[in-house]
């Protein structure tokens, strides 16, 4: 049942953090593109959350999810008048780690893609303007075939990163409740080093093995 909960755990993180990311990192990328005020110190501040450590996040992500004084409860709260045990519950045990890594590692991709965007000549809009396109046309026959194989190569790159997540995990939850939040990177830590389970340990990080080079080959 636990080899089961982390694969389970492990893929649904890999997918939604991942997909994420690539959403939430286009649509940062499209907005620091655009020209207004302290355009350069927004790019700076974008950096911030995936310049900082792992463990560094994953604490503060607690104190973000904490019931009584979060500051995601408190703006639930003030909606709804509920308060979400987040990090016992384990879908929001689950969540909560997937959002926080969304949270720290977006940046990172939205300036990746904004440099791609910058690539782009500025021609082609105008163009597709003058031929009387939208924002959304220009978006889906301009930006986004122009940018493929560039999203193509981070979310295999990404896919990997998440596959062998460990620090924020550890920071925030500790695999808890039980051991639904426990990721493969953070299993093989747990039975290696908390219950000194080599052997088992070794047949997890092989598994871990086996899924990047099967992400990886899938990918190329």
């Amino acid at each position: 049942s636990n080899v089961k909960d982390t694969l389970v755990f492990t893929l649904f993180f890999v997918v939604v953090s991942v997909s994420l990311q690539v959403i939430l990192g286009l649509a940062i990328a499209q907005l620091l593109n655009r020209k207004f005020a302290l355009r350069n110190l927004a790019r700076a501040i974008n950096l911030l959350p995936w310049a900082m450590s792992g463990i560094v996040m994953g604490t503060a992500a607690r104190w973000i999810f904490d019931t009584n004084y979060g500051l995601v409860n408190d703006i639930i709260w003030r909606i709804s008048g509920a308060r979400p045990i987040w990090l016992v519950d384990v879908t929001l045990a689950r969540l909560a780690v997937t959002l926080t890594d969304v949270w720290k590692n977006t940046p990172f991709l939205a300036v990746v893609f904004l440099s791609g965007l910058q690539g782009i000549s500025e021609e082609l809009y105008e163009a597709a303007k003058i031929d009387g396109a939208d924002r959304w046309r220009s978006f889906f026959h301009i930006t986004l075939p122009l940018l493929m194989p560039l999203i193509l190569s981070m979310t295999i790159f990404i896919s990997i990163a998440r596959v062998l997540s460990f620090e924020i995990v550890y920071a925030l939850t500790q695999g808890g409740p039980g051991m639904s939040t426990a990721l493969m990177s953070y299993t093989v830590y747990l039975q290696a080093f908390r219950v000194l389970n080599f052997g088992y340990a070794s047949a997890v990080a092989m598994g871990l093995f086996f899924i990047v080079l099967v992400v990886g080959i899938v990918g190329f």
